[in-house]
């Protein structure tokens, strides 16, 4: 049977634990645990779609999306290095028995008030979308993807908020405390159309812009706020994010001015957090328009997933003579 995969693989050697840094913070709001490497398994599911809209008069709308799938990974920490790895779950794609194949790099490097998140996606081939009368997914073979940049996150109040505590359950927050957080997404875009076709879009303004190989880059800064709800000590935790951002695109192969661009992220962990043990669930939603010179560009992607790991001490001695 043939299956569609997502892949994740991250190998980063600067993690949690040596970015730390030095920062003063209150002890009855932040705590550390004893134990600091982790070994987490996370089920989940993902999707991503894209909607090519008009303007004004022109509400044509074209609809594609990955051939989403739940996925399963496992995500190991010890000292200053990371490892992960998720693939995806045979027979939950959208579109059964379809091959299509989507690979994902990404890392995250945290600093004391930063987070920083490089990212590259590549699909390749996407499903046709249609609604009419019921939703129905087509393959569309011979379109290339392509998504690179980083989100980088700023935050504030860290002498009483811990971002990693309801982030990645990595820290301890002993008290209910917040943060407003300022976020700055720089990204590069492009699409492929290997061989295009009049025959797959009947809109012959979006069938220009695919065909044209559009490639573009965003810039995006925002401004949001987190909470982290801290139960019992902080061994439960519910913590709901909300960032709105606004910035520019420019097309590279177009020679007219840049367009707007709109983001809203959105997320929320909840769960506990035990010294040895934790687990939560995390739900997250981005949602990004993008005014091309012909066409809007509406790219949503949604996430939920369960965490369940493990903290373990280091070994007395050297492992492998570095760690």
């Amino acid at each position: 049977m043939k299956v569609y995969c997502r892949y994740i693989l991250t190998l980063l050697f600067a993690a949690t634990g040596v970015a730390r840094g030095q920062v003063a913070q209150d002890s009855s709001f932040i705590g550390k645990f004893d134990r600091e490497n982790t070994i987490e398994v996370y089920p989940g599911y993902n999707t991503t779609r894209f909607n090519f809209a008009g303007f004004g008069k022109r509400p044509s709308q074209f609809r594609l999306t990955a051939n989403s799938n739940a996925y399963t990974g496992f995500f190991v920490n010890y000292k200053w290095l990371s490892f992960q790895y998720a693939w995806g779950i045979p027979g939950t794609e959208l579109a059964k028995g379809v091959k299509l194949k989507h690979i994902s790099f990404s890392f995250r490097y945290n600093r004391p008030r930063m987070s920083f998140y490089p990212f590259f996606d590549r699909y390749d081939g996407l499903l046709l979308q249609t609604e009419k009368p019921h939703t129905h997914f087509d393959s569309f073979r011979g379109m290339q993807l392509f998504r690179a940049g980083a989100r980088i996150y700023y935050f504030t109040n860290t002498e009483r908020y811990a971002y990693r505590a309801g982030l990645s359950f990595s820290e301890r927050q002993l008290r209910s405390a917040g943060s407003v957080i300022f976020s700055v997404i720089p990204q590069w875009q492009r699409i492929n159309w290997k061989t295009p076709s009049r025959a797959l879009i009947r809109d012959s303004v979006t069938y220009q812009l695919l065909a044209s190989g559009p490639q573009w880059l965003s810039f995006v800064v925002g401004t949001g706020y987190n909470y982290n709800w801290a139960l019992r000590n902080g061994k439960w935790i519910i913590s709901p994010t909300l960032i709105g951002g606004i910035g520019a695109v420019k097309e590279l192969n177009n020679t007219r001015s840049v367009q707007p661009v709109l983001n809203l992220q959105a997320w929320i962990n909840a769960g506990y957090s035990g010294p040895v043990y934790y687990a939560y669930v995390s739900g997250s939603i981005q949602a990004t328009q993008t005014h091309l010179i012909v066409r809007k560009l509406n790219a949503m992607d949604n996430e939920i997933s369960l965490t369940l790991g493990y903290r373990f001490k280091s070994r007395p001695k050297k492992l492998l003579g570095i760690l």
